[in-house]
């Protein structure tokens, strides 16, 4: 499974074990203020104390406080040094609801291909114990940010929207799962109760793939795996190939899998029955 990545240094509490090596900065919205009027900056102020500057505002969604945003970002003090850094040039996935407060605050500013800076203070941010060796307590931080992709909390209209932009027609069934027959197979039905080999790469709407069987499928008891799932591939038979596409309350609910699939997330399977 490719897993989503949780930043080492956004996490949700504030309150971490200091470095008592590390001074503490004891930085205010004063200096928020003198490093924006000597860079220069076109920046706004929320009411809890965030600074954000939009470079560009983006034209797709917004993402709601307890979205999961795929971006690319840079993270650095005031004085320019650089404590994290994204890798991959398609981003990461970031659960809004496990960052700290400043930066969840600051995303939900920028549409889906939106770009710019949010700049923290420190009670939004790591607090007066910072991060080891890394983040000095009392400090201001800073992240450069360009917002790939985001994904609220899924409905079916989010199937249809979905349907739409990908070109894709599917019948649905009574309990709200889509599927699209590519081959419908031949000879023994399955059932909801069948064990079946299959062959599948599951995906958000996104594209970002959270699973995938091997090239000689996975073994299933039909009873033992999501509801949308059982019923999906019960309307096919051996050798029937085709897609899945499988609303919230039919997969993962409103928990998900914990760093896999998100809450509230419709499913993607595109699988062969082997």
């Amino acid at each position: 499974m490719k897993y989503f990545i949780s930043l080492l240094l956004l996490v949700s509490f504030i309150s971490c074990n200091g470095d008592d090596s590390m001074e503490n900065l004891n930085q205010t919205e004063s200096d928020i203020t003198q490093y924006i009027e000597i860079n220069n900056l076109n920046a706004q102020q929320t009411n809890s104390g965030v600074y954000y500057v939009i470079e560009e505002q983006g034209t797709g969604k917004k993402a709601m406080r307890d979205a999961y945003v795929t971006l690319t970002y840079k993270g650095y003090l005031l004085d320019g040094t650089v404590f994290d850094l994204s890798e991959k040039e398609e981003g990461v996935m970031l659960d809004l609801l496990a960052v700290i407060p400043g930066f969840s605050e600051g995303i939900t500013y920028f549409n889906e291909g939106g770009k710019g800076k949010i700049l923290i203070p420190p009670s939004l941010a790591y607090g007066n114990s910072g991060i080891s060796n890394l983040i000095p307590g009392g400090a201001v931080v800073i992240f450069d940010i360009e917002v790939k992709s985001v994904l609220n909390a899924q409905n079916e209209d989010d199937i249809l929207e979905y349907l739409l932009s990908n070109n894709l027609e599917a019948e649905r069934t009574d309990s709200g799962v889509y599927y699209i027959v590519e081959t419908l197979g031949e000879g023994t039905e399955i059932t909801e109760n069948s064990s079946v080999t299959v062959k599948y790469t599951a995906t958000l709407t996104n594209g970002i793939e959270f699973d995938k069987s091997s090239d000689t499928g996975s073994n299933f008891y039909l009873q033992n795996v999501i509801p949308g799932f059982a019923e999906g591939i019960s309307l096919f038979k051996n050798g029937g190939k085709g897609k899945l596409i499988i609303p919230p309350h039919l997969a993962y609910g409103s928990n998900g899998v914990t760093n896999v699939v998100p809450r509230n997330a419709i499913v993607i399977f595109d699988f062969e029955i082997l």
